[in-house]
């Protein structure tokens, strides 16, 4: 008997039936067989969308290439498993055997068996992202202390492959991979801190230490890794140790969608603690002066005032709180809540991690101490020596950088610490909070924590990840039960890296001072810090907050409550162009001109009226620099704004393309530039794709509005009543 299949069958899977038909003696059989299973009778399973595609392996489960659509390239990726290290044992993905491996939607799902252990291995790729991610979920019998957890270890190759490693500049915890090719390239790494991936050329081990104690039976759900796309832009540019253009777009879309859109469309600032407001416990006197302050803040158009007092100034109770105690605002405390609310400024609660004044010393008063003298097994023990590699702060019985602290890697701590936070928010009517503090009791400075106690839930030694993971459930916490809190971060998520501001709504720049009384000076600083959390540590802009002033409070004494006199428009566009939230440094006790605070406030009044723009922003290729015009644009569909700013001492001219690539401009047709600011107004009509150009006087900003063409006597008559408004109150030299 010989047979044919009736009609061509390509791709055939391992339980597919076919109709055959067989001949014998003349007659024709019909019949049904079915595919044997077999590597060469398989496909492999795919999850896909328009910009990206993975490929997987049936035998194994592991990720066996990624196809760029953008640009129609393949990376083929070999030995993509797991790994654990315990403190009991070591266990790889091949110790294990494959007992299930399905797709559902957009996810494909790998379940793993043996040694007592159980590993799922979830591979998903949501809508229409250029992104995929691969979490792990461990589940085993006994108890373990897992050191090290291997998420996947990938080998790439593809035709012109350049593997860039690019780690956030600070703390050193975030690493991501770039590969290169001629036209695109993938990008890779975890989502998590405590990093500890290893390259060797194509090969990368996205590795990281988590040190935490699992207890037999109990689910641990693993950093996700990352795996995306991208396509090469014109802009790019080179460099071994620095993402290009085209690579940092790319990972702060990813990081855009993974942390979500802004939850607190525009917010200004004023920080209590930089701006001459009380540090210490409330006074009747230091009352009366911090309520004059408020007022000050709210004359200057800003709604919101980060407080300078530690726990509403009530840090020393604290101190003695024992298990049943509740927070009970003092009278001074109500009194200043309640003026802040009557003058329509919003208070953020300053609260602290393991310490109840780490700045103590800064301030000159009493000594603080840990919190809940009645559990001494909640201390983080630092042992008898430093660590290694570290200053010896941990010798240090007086100062800044006292030990002494509470171990937040300790759940019994950190659950009454969660507890005490939510207990003031509720009672004191606090609308934001905010971190500033350390993992180990100092002010804010940045060394690993490592305590070494056996009675907390992270392994000995290892206490740096449990310690940034109950900071990022108590920020979870708080934005649960009280979701309308508006959650603002300082030290230490702000040197922790971007996956550190899951459930944060903004983050303080980097940059504290060094800029004088200059604006100009100030406001190159702030756009080229803004840059720098954008493109290097991939913030979404909209999460970052600039500082402004910053010589009110200097650690300079020849700068030291310094007021700027002049190019308020510089500084305050500089910061408005950069991102949607900015903080003030104020001297709110040695004062300033009323004409400066009705300068601040006219800007922010015209902030909030473009708000909608300012939530987008793509940069202009050029970064500040003294020869160059460097600028950002905000468009939402086919209209918005451009930022231009000429640092030199002479006139520039600064162009742009409406292009999607320069400008963010996707629709065709004619559209209409105007010169907002400053007047004489300017107008000009082009067509997408065309190039504009722009002369900038020097030292100056410029603001341009581009909508689509439209006649020009309506468009006149709108850009005449803006430009009467800021030549009436403009103060520039």
């Amino acid at each position: 008997m010989w047979g044919r299949m009736p009609y061509p069958c390509p791709n055939l899977r391992n339980g597919d039936s076919i109709m055959i038909q067989c001949f014998q003696h003349g007659l024709v059989f019909w019949g049904i067989l079915l595919v044997a299973g077999g590597v060469g009778a398989e496909e492999p399973l795919r999850l896909e969308n328009n910009q990206i595609g993975l490929t997987f392996d049936r035998q194994t489960g592991t990720l066996t290439a990624i196809e760029n659509k953008l640009v129609g390239e393949t990376y083929r990726i070999r030995g993509e498993e797991f790994g654990i290290e315990a403190s009991e044992f070591k266990l790889a993905q091949g110790d294990l055997r494959l007992v299930s491996l399905d797709r559902q939607g957009d996810a494909v799902n790998a379940r793993y068996e043996g040694k007592g252990m159980t590993v799922e291995a979830g591979y998903s790729l949501q809508d229409d992202n250029h992104f995929a991610e691969k979490q792990l979920t461990v589940t085993s019998n006994r108890k373990m202390g897992i050191i090290v957890v291997k998420v996947s270890h990938p080998t790439f190759s593809a035709a012109g492959l350049r593997m860039i490693s690019h780690h956030y500049p600070l703390s050193k915890q975030e690493c991501t991979l770039f590969g290169r090719t001629a036209k695109g390239g993938f990008f890779t790494g975890l989502e998590g801190s405590r990093d500890d991936t290893v390259v060797n050329g194509n090969e990368v081990a996205l590795r990281y230490i988590p040190g935490l104690k699992v207890a037999a039976g109990e689910m641990f759900v693993c950093d996700p890794a990352y795996f995306g796309v991208y396509r090469r832009g014109r802009h790019d540019k080179e460099d071994e140790s620095l993402p290009t253009r085209s690579e940092s777009d790319a990972m702060v879309a990813m990081t855009s969608t993974i942390l979500g859109p802004s939850r607190s469309g525009f917010m200004a600032v004023a920080n209590g603690w930089g701006s001459e407001m009380h540090q210490d416990e409330f006074t009747e006197e230091s009352l009366a002066k911090d309520m004059k302050a408020l007022d000050t803040i709210a004359q200057c158009g800003i709604d919101w005032c980060s407080d300078a007092h530690a726990w509403g100034g009530q840090w020393a109770s604290l101190q003695d709180f024992g298990p049943n105690d509740k927070f009970e605002p003092s009278p001074l405390l109500k009194k200043f809540l309640e003026h802040s609310q009557k003058v329509g400024v919003k208070m953020v609660l300053f609260s602290t991690l393991n310490n109840s004044f780490p700045w103590w010393m800064v301030v000159g008063t009493k000594k603080s101490r840990a919190f809940r003298d009645d559990q001494p097994d909640w201390r983080l023990d630092a042992g008898n020596e430093p660590p290694a590699g570290t200053e010896g702060w941990r010798g240090a019985k007086e100062g800044i950088n006292n030990a002494g602290g509470n171990c937040l890697g300790c759940r019994d701590f950190e659950k009454w610490l969660t507890r005490l936070n939510l207990d003031v928010i509720a009672k004191n009517g606090y609308a934001g909070w905010c971190m500033d503090g350390d993992f180990f009791g100092g002010a804010g400075v940045v060394f690993p924590a490592d305590c070494r106690s056996d009675k907390h839930d992270h392994v000995p030694d290892y206490s740096e990840y449990a310690c940034q993971q109950a900071l990022m459930r108590l920020m979870g916490s708080i934005r649960q039960h009280s979701p309308g809190t508006s959650i603002q971060v300082y030290r230490p998520s702000m040197d922790l890296g971007v996956w550190s501001l899951r459930n944060v709504d903004i983050c303080f720049t980097l940059n504290e001072g060094g800029t004088g009384s200059d604006n100009v000076v100030a406001g190159n600083q702030i756009r080229t810090w803004s840059r720098k959390r954008v493109h290097h540590n991939f913030f979404p802009h909209y999460m970052d907050q600039p500082l402004l002033f910053p010589a009110c409070w200097d650690h300079t004494p020849e700068n030291s409550k310094k007021w700027p006199k002049s190019h308020f428009d510089y500084i305050m566009l500089s910061a408005l162009s950069s991102a949607p939230n900015q903080l003030y440094y104020f001297p709110l006790q040695s004062g300033f001109p009323d004409k400066d605070k009705a300068e601040i406030k006219k800007w922010l009044d015209w902030g909030r009226k473009n708000a909608a723009y300012l939530m987008v922003r793509k940069d202009l290729p050029d970064w500040p620099a003294a020869d160059k015009i460097d600028g950002s644009a905000h468009l939402v569909g086919d209209r918005g704004l451009i930022f231009l700013f000429n640092p030199s001492q002479k006139a520039l001219t600064g162009e742009f393309e409406l292009t999607d690539e320069s400008i963010g401009l996707k629709a065709a047709g004619n559209y209409q530039i105007d010169q907002e600011y400053p007047a004489p107004n300017r107008k000009i009509t082009s067509a997408a794709g065309q190039t504009v150009r722009w002369e900038i006087p020097p030292t100056a900003a410029v603001v341009l509005r581009i909508q689509p063409a439209v006649p020009f006597s309506t468009t006149a008559k709108e850009g005449t009543i803006f430009h009467d408004a800021f030549a009436r109150s403009a103060t520039r030299d």
